[in-house]
């Protein structure tokens, strides 16, 4: 497999995991666990088990430049707690359509940013794939359906998810350039639940009542939606540019909606298909004209 190929099959497949977690998050919402506790714990349980794994199979990948630490320390307290934050309170002021929608916004903020920093030339049809995965993402989602709640601070919250991860896909080129995956999956996840503590610390969001079965779904979680993604969404960073491998990941609602259709007995609507089929083509055009 060529380093291209490679690059799309590692980004779908963190989009597979990404977006079949989202159907395995309605279950274990079904068992009192909250989404904020979700999202807090399955960053702090990741980070732990594989700190625990590296330092029993080879702690060397686990050492890196103290100065390096700042750049993991960005990435994943920006990137990372940063982006789930931001996208969880737009979440709790307005639609969850709208909330993933705004976040699905960050291919043209990379883009933009790629053009203006003179790292990319971004071409006719890479900007077609940009308003095809944003549209196709827009009417899977349901976001301009009749009814939709929509606040200004919801909007807001959904720009500032949008901008915490388009500086994931940006900076994490920056931050592990020099690491291999496991290396800069692990510190990143660190720092991301260093900051999921501090704010527990704050808020208060206390785990003391779950027991050993809840534990046990919540460590499943962590490892199928934070440690398989992440580590194939890194590695499909090493081999494609920025712009493209966000692009692919709009592939998530796709994967989201089509997995709670086929277990959860869902609907699909005929928008929403065709929303998937926008995506997908978006994802083809970027292979078939690839620069």
């Amino acid at each position: 497999m060529n380093s291209r190929l490679r690059g799309y099959a590692s980004i779908f497949a963190a989009a597979f995991f990404w977006g079949s977690s989202a159907t395995a998050a309605k279950f274990l919402f079904q068992h009192d666990i909250s989404p904020m506790l979700l999202v807090q714990s399955r960053v702090i349980i990741a980070a732990l088990l594989l700190a625990v794994i590296l330092l029993l199979v080879n702690r060397r990948l686990l050492i890196v430049s103290p100065r390096d630490i700042i750049d993991f320390a960005l990435l994943g307290v920006i990137g990372v707690a940063g982006a789930n934050y931001a996208y969880y309170m737009a979440i709790q002021v307005t639609n969850v359509g709208i909330a993933i929608l705004m976040q699905y916004t960050a291919p043209v903020l990379v883009a933009v940013y790629m053009l203006v920093s003179g790292q990319e030339k971004i071409s006719r049809i890479k900007t077609l794939a940009i308003v095809l995965s944003l549209g196709g993402s827009a009417a899977m989602l349901g976001a301009f359906s009749p009814g939709v709640h929509i606040t200004a601070v919801g909007i807001f919250l959904g720009i500032v998810s949008a901008v915490c991860f388009a500086f994931f896909n940006v900076y994490n080129k920056i931050a592990s350039k020099q690491y291999s995956i496991w290396t800069a999956v692990t510190w990143t996840l660190i720092c991301a639940g260093i900051f999921w503590i501090a704010l527990d610390c704050v808020t208060g969001t206390a785990a003391a009542h779950l027991g050993y079965y809840e534990l046990a779904m919540l460590a499943g979680f962590s490892i199928s939606s934070v440690l398989i993604p992440y580590y194939f969404y890194f590695t499909g960073l090493k081999h494609l540019a920025a712009s493209t491998a966000i692009i692919v990941s709009t592939l998530e609602p796709v994967v989201a909606i089509s997995t709670s259709f086929l277990f959860l007995g869902e609907s699909m609507q005929l928008s929403q298909i065709a929303g998937g089929i926008f995506i997908v083509g978006a994802v083809i055009l970027l292979e078939v004209f690839k620069e």
